[in-house]
């Protein structure tokens, strides 16, 4: 009866400290990574003059440790939390908060690493330094080598940091740490079926199964270095790109001529703009550099702004130029850019 009075208050005591400092935690937190998943946000790390802008996101999670959760991980590393089912224990939970944030390729974790470290958002904590589940190897070729190199018996690769807002609502001495987990796309694939098949402590694999893990990993860990070497390529590749009017537009020359006409585009944006213009048979430069005249594309930009109070996406503004191939007058154009807005809203 004892216990059952203790976790109900206990239960109750997270309940408070979920509303008053975890929710509006969570609040900035979702905030702030949002920002990293619009294709512009990158621009600042793009390679060269004509190079896509890397958008290495592919997408960020978060959550709020469920209150199971919590007393589970305090009563199975109680020598971590001596107090037991108390406030303090809480306070010092430093995963209450969770974030995922996946990338495409390995060599996109260092964006993320520089722009946690450098942009002046996030507070690393003294106590909790950053920890690195992979090889030393890879890490000392990303520019990592100021991680630790960890390793866990099942072969899980991931980076960790534990954080605080510098900056939020609550006063500092009142604002949670967080974790943010980042990993690749290939390494939250391993992580996800690995999470499925054993990741319960009383349902532990058995050796051979270990064992199995561990080269899939390692096999997982082949894949994103085959996988990463192609971006690579494509953004040498996009960086010394030359080119005439009659090539035919492909990711690795589209940046530079986007570029020239005035749009820096982001990687992800490459397949739906070229997708755009070849459903419009717009295919070499040479139709691309016809229809894209300055004149144009300031009617475009200016058409958005006063109909929509805010410019196009580059996306928008090569769904917008398609539209005005053939169009023999500027009233003409304005009347198709403003049914093309009228269409998509």
């Amino acid at each position: 009866m004892r216990y059952s009075l203790e976790l109900k208050e206990f239960l109750e005591l997270y309940e408070k400290y979920k509303v008053n400092t975890l929710n509006p935690t969570h609040q900035e937190l979702n905030t702030i990574l949002k920002t990293w998943e619009e294709p512009g946000y990158w621009k600042k790390y793009t390679a060269g003059n004509g190079v896509a802008a890397p958008t290495p996101i592919r997408i960020v999670m978060t959550r709020i440790k469920h209150s199971d959760k919590v007393v589970d991980k305090i009563y199975r590393k109680s020598e971590q939390f001596p107090g037991g089912l108390c406030l303090e224990s809480i306070q010092n939970m430093h995963d209450t908060i969770g974030v995922r944030v996946i990338v495409y390729f390995t060599s996109q974790l260092p964006l993320v690493d520089k722009e946690i470290r450098s942009s002046g958002v996030f507070e690393i904590s003294e106590e909790h330094r950053p920890e690195a589940f992979m090889n030393a190897d890879t890490l000392k070729r990303l520019g990592l080598a100021h991680f630790e190199s960890e390793s866990k018996e099942s072969g899980y690769s991931s980076i960790h940091y534990t954080l605080q807002l510098k900056s939020s609502a609550l006063k500092k001495e009142e604002r949670p740490f967080f974790e943010i987990q980042v990993r690749t796309l290939a390494q939250e694939l391993w992580c996800e079926l690995e999470h499925v098949l054993c990741y319960k402590p009383e349902h532990r694999p058995s050796l051979s199964a270990k064992n199995r893990l561990q080269i899939l990993s390692r096999e997982v860990g082949v894949i994103d270095e085959h996988f990463n070497l192609l971006y690579e390529d494509l953004i040498h590749n996009q960086q010394f790109a030359a080119y005439k009017d009659s090539d035919i537009l492909n990711f690795e020359n589209a940046p530079k001529v986007l570029k020239e006409i005035g749009i820096q585009c982001s990687l992800i944006e490459l397949n739906p703009i070229l997708k755009i213009l070849f459903s419009r048979d717009i295919r070499s430069i040479g139709d691309l550099m016809k229809i894209a005249i300055p004149r144009r594309l300031v009617t475009i930009r200016n058409t958005y702004v006063a109909n929509l109070g805010h410019a196009p996406t580059n996306v928008e503004l090569i769904s917008t130029l398609v539209t005005l191939k053939g169009a023999r007058s500027k009233d003409i154009e304005i009347e198709r850019i403003k049914s093309f807005i009228k269409y998509n809203r």
